[in-house]
């Protein structure tokens, strides 16, 4: 879980990338300089000390080559300059105090002066008087057995560095302050090409693309399309596709469009002979003449099937009208009607359904086609015919809703498999064996009932189980 939420904290977007990588290079780069300055000037420091350290050793030798004068007597010395005699069995010392007087080292620093391991020529850092800090301290020279051991307090040195580190912390924030702030107007301009980019995309994805004449006239700006940057690459590599696919898009289209065409002339066409070959079989039918069984049954078989082909060529006809964008009619149109006369047709049809409408005892008004609807409810139900076996009860409800109205065919069948759910509104789609078709299915009234459904600005789904299907049919108000 902690992995994920520092996952979660990292910068995601490019443009948060890039300033999050330039103030880390510059932070690194002015803590790396800070670091390097404040050690290149206390080592500065140090080695002037030591000079001094050398000075003031100097300075003692002449003090101490003067018959009966202390080490300190001699004027020049510093504040916190100390002296110490260290030998094997004794220590003495001295230093100097804030006033400029000469006062005499304690017994605990002299013991730490004696417990030093002092080597000529070499300063050691050393803490020699107690609350005044460490010091820097150098063996002078031998006398006898005992070692002269002069030191100067570091205490200066420490607070010019602590100074020095505080003005870099504060130098480097700045910087760093300063570093996010330009850094992000840097970004913000170099990739200002890449939002236009974006937007144009974007403004792509909301139009309407699954039908009709689709034209993308959208371009990213030649400015910001050309060779010169990654960015100008990306936009014209996204041009060079938009015109790929406003091209197929238009070929589609013409495609299309001649399908279209073809399908309404063919149907248009067909009706008339069909209408012909219906009419002359009945009117052999009808002459009076004994005719044998087979050619009973052939001329019976060329009725029925001139009757499928009539329903079919009409559905197609129809399908045809409405991808044409041909405007429905507009009109005040009670759904509880439409219902109660498509509910009474199926019962003539198939009297052995067990047929029921609820929710149509009240008008229900709705703006719409009212032949187009009533064409949605019955294909509904041919439907809950075709698929379902006699004695079968099939149920109609209109469910008045503040912005909707719904209209609920609901039927006892075997239930439609999951597989043939998700493409049973495409054109010619059927069942299979597991919802006893009947014959007469041209596989397009679902396809109807959705494009019908769909030019009246609504919604159908289809809900199934073993037992209980649902298809649900939603009208918007207005």
């Amino acid at each position: 879980m902690e992995s994920i939420r520092k996952a979660r904290r990292r910068p995601t977007t490019l443009r948060d990338q890039f300033v999050a990588g330039g103030v880390a290079l510059v932070a690194l780069a002015s803590i790396l300089i800070g670091i390097a300055s404040s050690y290149a000037v206390g080592r500065s420091l140090i080695e002037s000390l030591d000079e001094e350290l050398v000075d003031t050793a100097r300075r003692l030798a002449i003090t101490l080559e003067r018959p009966g004068a202390g080490p300190l007597d001699r004027p020049g010395f510093t504040v916190g300059t100390v002296v110490a005699v260290v030998s094997v069995d004794d220590a003495s010392g001295a230093f100097i105090d804030d006033d400029g007087n000469v006062q005499t080292m304690s017994t605990e620093s002299l013991a730490t002066a004696r417990a030093v391991d002092w080597q000529l020529g070499e300063p050691v850092f050393v803490r020699l008087l107690e609350g005044r800090g460490e010091y820097r301290a150098l063996l002078v020279g031998n006398i006898d057995d005992a070692r002269i051991v002069v030191g100067l307090p570091l205490q200066d040195i420490r607070i010019t560095i602590a100074r020095l580190n505080i003005i870099i912390i504060v130098v480097v924030l700045i910087v760093i302050l300063a570093g996010a702030s330009v850094g992000a107007w840097l970004v913000r301009v170099a990739l200002r090409p890449l939002d236009r980019i974006t937007d144009t995309a974007s403004a792509v994805t909301r139009q309407p693309l699954d039908h009709g004449d689709v034209r993308l006239a959208l371009r990213v700006q030649s400015r910001h399309a050309t060779p010169d940057s990654e960015v100008g690459q990306v936009g014209a590599a996204l041009n060079l596709m938009l015109d790929h696919v406003d091209e197929a898009f238009r070929t589609r289209f013409e495609s299309e469009e001649k399908m279209r065409r073809f399908v309404a002339d063919a149907s248009h066409e067909l009706r008339t002979p069909l209408a012909a070959i219906r009419g002359y079989a009945e009117l052999t039918q009808r002459s009076g003449q004994t005719m044998s069984p087979e050619l009973t049954q052939a001329l019976n078989r060329i009725e029925s099937e001139s009757v499928r082909m009539t329903s079919l060529v009409e559905d197609l006809l129809l399908l045809a009208r409405l991808d044409e964008g041909q405007p429905l009619t507009q009109e005040p149109v009670d759904v509880s009607e439409i219902v109660r006369d498509a509910i009474s047709d199926a019962y003539v049809t198939t009297p052995e359904r067990d047929w029921g409408a609820v929710g149509v005892d009240e008008p229900v008004m709705m703006v719409g086609d009212g032949p187009s609807l009533y064409q949605v409810v019955a294909n509904l139900l041919a439907n809950a015919r075709m698929h379902t076996p006699p004695g079968t009860s099939v149920e109609v409800r209109v469910v008045e809703r503040p912005k909707s109205i719904a209209i609920e065919v609901e039927d006892s069948g075997p239930g439609i498999p999951a597989d043939i759910r998700k493409r049973l509104f495409e054109r010619f789609a059927r069942g299979d064996s597991s919802r006893a078709r009947g014959s007469g299915s041209t596989g397009l009234g679902l396809a109807i009932v959705d494009t019908i459904v769909s030019a009246h600005g609504g919604s159908v789904g289809v809900s199934s189980k073993p037992g209980r299907t649902v298809f649900t049919v939603t009208f918007p108000r207005t």
